[in-house]
């Protein structure tokens, strides 16, 4: 089963360097040399790798590009892992958790829970395995990542089969299976997994069922790499050995094993099949056989063992080379700094010539800014006597607009002066015609011939309107042209009209123009009614406006 961990493992993690973008030129670079690095970890050339990362993390932290040392860091982990160094592995997991946290975000770590789960697999500790899984699981579901749920959930399935709580694996699988319909892979994967624990909880005929599903689809699926795929086929052959022996079909069982076993081709990795194979034999009786499938597990475990201390080899091998790489950066660095100095050097004698060069420039514009200053100042006193004329002038506008309003108002005065003289003839004649009236109705007057006659008289005269003329003559000098202008504009007004109207010009209320008419004011009302209509005066306009307009 490890290499159904590392397919999840290795797709979390191979993947991430492809997907950063670069920012500069310089970055460019970086991310360069991570994707190299990449290459030559899926190549299998982990000391080429090595190299190529650990020269791009450094390059990476030297410029605080967190996101490519992360991703170089968590490859060289890797790289240890694949080489089966699993503390050098776990130290650089842990050194790129610590860029993850204080850098980055969950996301990162997020991937590092999740590669520390594979180790701990690798460790035979299930409980740390868990740990770290439902970490990642727990990340993935505040990011709502979908496809990274329902991956980081098959993991912890996994886990929780080799613990035995397969109620809660299966749960996980569950949820897993729809988030991954997308994602034909690793939704490859989880079934693999659901069919194991249909196994552990013996629904044989459900696990024979979905395995003989899945098993075509390995053959047609394209993966990032071949020898996944061959992996994960020989995962589910052995799942099927183990479903037919519990149901007693051992044939069946074995030609599935020797299946799985042809397409293994190195022996050091056959050490399942091998041991399933003698188990089958030995459920047939075929005790020969089972035994001289035990002495090939017992090769194929020193075969192992040797690939290990190979493995350790190479890795102390790379370390030592990684070593030299570092006193040989070191001396790089020296050198960098001697070429800084020379550099500081060069910058300095620029900034005293920029200097010199920047005085004459400002020696120079402020003699420019003096010439610039008088030619303001001209321009300032030119302006203020602009300024002076537009205040003379608004000072001229503002007395003739006095003047105007003080015209205005004497004319006020002297329309209400005449409107008072007026009120006061009509007052007067009034009276004397009442006391006229009085005397006529006296009986001594009426027998006397010669003081009737002067009465008479007396009468005729008040009925003349010399009065009236005269007011209209001092109104015409007040309103110079206004009488002309209406009696031009309406000709068929009479004289009644246009003394009612005169009235109404001098803005006199309803009450004032019915005791000089001597009517009442309703009357008022029902004349000026009938003279707009005279006039034809829109209905919308007022006849005092009207009248002011002409």
């Amino acid at each position: 089963m490890k290499q159904f961990y590392l397919l999840i493992y290795l797709f979390s993690i191979i993947v991430l360097p492809f997907k950063t973008l670069a920012q500069n030129k310089s970055q460019k670079d970086v991310v360069d040399q991570i994707n190299l690095g990449v290459k030559y970890l899926s190549e299998k050339e982990h000391i080429k790798s090595i190299e190529e990362l650990i020269a791009a993390k450094e390059a990476a932290i030297r410029n605080e590009w967190y996101t490519q040392a992360f991703n170089a860091t968590l490859n060289i982990g890797t790289n240890y892992y694949l080489m089966l160094d699993y503390g050098e592995a776990f130290q650089y997991y842990l050194q790129a958790y610590d860029i993850a946290i204080k850098h980055l975000g969950p996301r990162q770590e997020m991937a590092v829970f999740n590669n520390i789960g594979v180790l701990y697999i690798e460790e035979k500790d299930p409980e740390k395995a868990e740990e770290s899984f439902l970490k990642a699981y727990n990340i993935a579901k505040k990011l709502n990542d979908k496809k990274q749920i329902g991956t980081y959930g098959i993991n912890l399935a996994l886990v929780l089969h080799k613990m035995g709580k397969l109620n809660l694996a299966k749960r996980y699988i569950e949820e897993a299976l729809p988030l991954l319909s997308n994602v034909p892979n690793v939704s490859l994967l989880a079934k693999i997994a659901k069919t194991e624990n249909l196994l552990l909880q013996d629904q044989y005929f459900a696990a024979e069922k979905l395995a003989l599903e899945i098993l075509p689809q390995l053959d047609n699926l394209s993966l990032l790499k071949e020898q996944i795929t061959v992996n994960d086929k020989i995962t589910l052959l052995l799942i099927l050995t183990k479903i037919y022996e519990k149901q007693n079909q051992f044939k069946v069982a074995q030609q599935y094993a020797l299946l799985a076993r042809s397409l293994q081709e190195k022996i050091e990795e056959r050490i399942e099949v091998y041991d399933r194979l003698a188990t089958l034999s030995s459920g047939i009786n075929d005790y020969k056989t089972a035994m001289a499938y035990k002495d090939s597990v017992i090769i194929a475990t020193d075969s192992l063992y040797a690939i290990k201390n190979s493995a350790l080899f190479k890795s102390e091998k790379v370390k030592f080379q990684i070593k030299n790489y570092q006193h040989e950066l070191m001396e790089s660095k020296k050198a960098l700094e001697s070429e800084k100095r020379f550099f500081y050097l060069v910058i300095f004698a620029v900034v005293i010539c920029m200097g010199f060069l920047v005085w004459m420039y400002k020696n120079n514009s402020l003699k420019h800014r003096q010439r610039k200053r008088i030619i303001e100042l001209e321009l300032e006193k030119e302006k203020s006597g602009h300024l002076l004329l537009e205040e003379q002038h608004r000072e001229k506008e503002a007395t003739a607009l006095l003047e105007k309003e003080r015209l205005k108002n004497e004319l006020e005065v002297k329309n209400r002066e005449l409107t008072a003289k007026a009120m006061y003839m009509a007052s007067k004649n009034e009276l004397i015609e009442e006391v006229l009236q009085s005397l006529l109705h006296n009986t001594e007057i009426t027998t006397n011939a010669s003081l009737k006659n002067q009465i008479n008289d007396l009468k005729k005269h008040l009925k003349k309107d010399t009065q009236w003329d005269s007011f209209f003559v001092h109104f015409e000098e007040l309103n110079q042209g206004f009488l002309d202008r209406l009696r031009g504009k309406h000709p068929q007004l009479t004289p009644n009209d246009i003394r009612f109207l005169t009235f109404l010009y001098m803005n006199l209320s309803y009450k004032e123009i019915a005791s000089l008419l001597n009517i009442t004011p309703q009357s008022c009302r029902k004349r000026k009614e009938r003279i707009t209509k005279k006039m034809d005066v829109p209905d919308n306009v007022p006849l005092h406006a009207y009248l002011a307009s002409i």
